[in-house]
């Protein structure tokens, strides 16, 4: 009888479940939509019930239109969206209010008042993390300052804080399992990577109560089982923050290796090792796994906006049906027009963090097409990328001569090779490029004992296409040096 892991990938737009057989080969894929919700400005918002329902609903559905028996899945992955910050009921499982989702900006003020307090080295030194509303520390302090339930459950000892890995393994579970990978922790601006630990020190800054906070654990371990379908129980062996689920994926095992997905938003991360190094340019040191007694971090540079441009542009511009159009529209674009797009829709990450900037779209003319906006919003997304690469670096003391490139975006073959002419460096499309589901199936079958080392699934990794420069250095670095310009301009517009 064949054997199965299942994968569990819940992003920021949706949920997919993922089956592969033991050669990692796709057996099936369905995914559901999630709505987001936008109550204020700045404001991103997720309804972690239905994120659980889906999620049920399509794990049901997959089994079933596969004719897979329950009892031939080995085990489950679980990657999620990082950062959204869900607080529930410990009773009931009923969530208190509705996620705050990562891109969520209204802790701005806070953060504003941690940096007045001279409290940035303190932060970056035990978490390797830049103070902004992205991480998790500021919406915990957010919900227990302002609902009213929050405080009464804590007072109770009813009240549970999770990322959603935590939040679908303690309802897969049934309440058995309070968890939390070391990458997701990582992400909440409370955990000491080093000593392994939620930092008491940052806990009493925030004012959050230990108690509330799930057990950090390496990312493939025994997170426990799931008996919801009355089948017997499915050991769930690994877990990973989705950029960290996608690296490993994508096989970034050594020491300079680096990945980037092109997702909602986009995340490059660069392998630094075993040693705990901060950056000096504004990058994001974090854990990229713990495997077994093995720690790597990495340094991450990150961009807010990415494919949710190309949404906007889609859904709120309206100037295409499909996503798939922009491959023919960049080809369309006429190249006399110098139009500069900053997707800045909810503030500038990596190396800027300016939450409060908003985007911008300069160089309008009377013969500006469709065709030229598109071509400018996928280009300032390379350019971004460029300024992260630069960052990095510096930091890493390295030259990245490759990087490897995943998600939605990398559809767009016109996209990966404007990145390829503005990094000016070789551009990496694998052959299996949804790999935060492929990262966590790894994770799970190392638990499984399916596979028993990262030098199973370093074989396993091949490339599809790479994509190298077309276009002279010199020419480029004009274009970075005007894009680079038009940013530190809105910069002061908004400050």
């Amino acid at each position: 009888m064949s054997k199965y892991i299942l994968s569990i990938d819940q992003g920021t737009t949706s949920s997919r479940i993922v089956i592969y057989n033991t050669n990692f080969k796709v057996i099936d894929s369905l995914q559901k939509q999630l709505k987001q919700y936008f109550p204020k400005n700045g404001w991103v918002e997720h309804d972690a019930l239905e994120i659980w329902k889906d999620v049920k609903f399509l794990i049901s559905k997959i089994i079933k239109k596969n004719h897979i028996k329950y009892s031939q899945i080995l085990s489950i992955g679980i990657a999620n969206q990082r950062e959204t910050t869900v607080m529930w009921n410990k009773k009931n499982g009923i969530p208190i209010q509705k996620a705050i989702v990562w891109q969520d900006r209204r802790t701005n003020n806070f953060c504003k008042v941690l940096r007045e307090r001279k409290l940035d080295k303190k932060i970056q030194n035990i978490t390797g993390l830049i103070i902004d509303p992205y991480f998790s520390s500021t919406k915990i302090k957010w919900i227990i300052d302002h609902n009213k339930e929050a405080k009464k459950l804590i007072k109770r000892n009813n009240l549970l804080f999770g990322t959603i890995d935590t939040w679908l393994l303690w309802n897969l579970t049934e309440k058995k399992s309070h968890l939390t990978d070391i990458t997701n922790a990582s992400r909440t601006m409370l955990f000491d990577p080093q000593r392994e630990q939620w930092s008491d020190e940052l806990l009493k800054i925030f004012n959050i109560p230990k108690e509330i906070l799930p057990q950090v654990t390496p990312n493939t371990y025994d997170f426990g089982e799931t008996n919801l379908f009355n089948v017997g129980p499915i050991k769930i062996n690994g877990m990973a923050g989705d950029q960290q689920a996608a690296n490993i994926g994508q096989a970034c095992f050594k020491k300079g290796q680096s990945k980037s997905t092109y997702g909602t938003g986009c995340f490059i991360l660069t392998n630094i090792g075993k040693e705990f190094k901060l950056s000096k340019n504004k990058l994001l040191t974090t854990v990229a796994y713990k495997i077994g007694n093995r720690k790597i971090y990495c340094f991450e540079g990150t961009i807010f906006v990415a494919g949710s441009a190309i949404q906007w542009l889609r859904d709120n511009l309206l100037l295409f049906e499909k996503s798939r159009e922009t491959n023919t529209l960049y080809e369309a674009a006429n190249p006399s027009e110098n139009i500069i797009v900053i997707p800045a829709l909810t503030g500038l990450g990596a190396p800027h963090w300016k939450p409060n900037v908003r985007g911008g779209i300069l160089g309008l003319t009377r013969n500006t097409s469709i065709a030229d906006i598109v071509k400018a919003t996928l280009d300032s997304i390379g350019f971004q990328t460029s300024n992260l690469v630069k960052c990095i670096q510096k930091d890493a003391k390295t030259t990245i001569k490759e990087i490897r490139v995943d998600g939605g975006m990398i559809k767009n073959e016109n996209f990966i090779q404007s990145l390829a002419n503005i990094l000016q460096i070789k551009i990496i499309k694998p052959v299996n490029s949804e790999t935060t589901a492929l990262g966590v199936a790894y994770l799970a079958a190392l638990g499984a004992g399916v596979i028993h080392n990262t030098e199973s699934i370093t074989r396993l990794w091949k490339s599809k296409k790479i994509f190298t420069p077309k276009i002279k250095k010199n020419e480029i670095q004009k274009k970075i040096k005007t894009w680079e310009d038009a940013v530190n301009f809105l910069v002061k517009y908004h400050s």
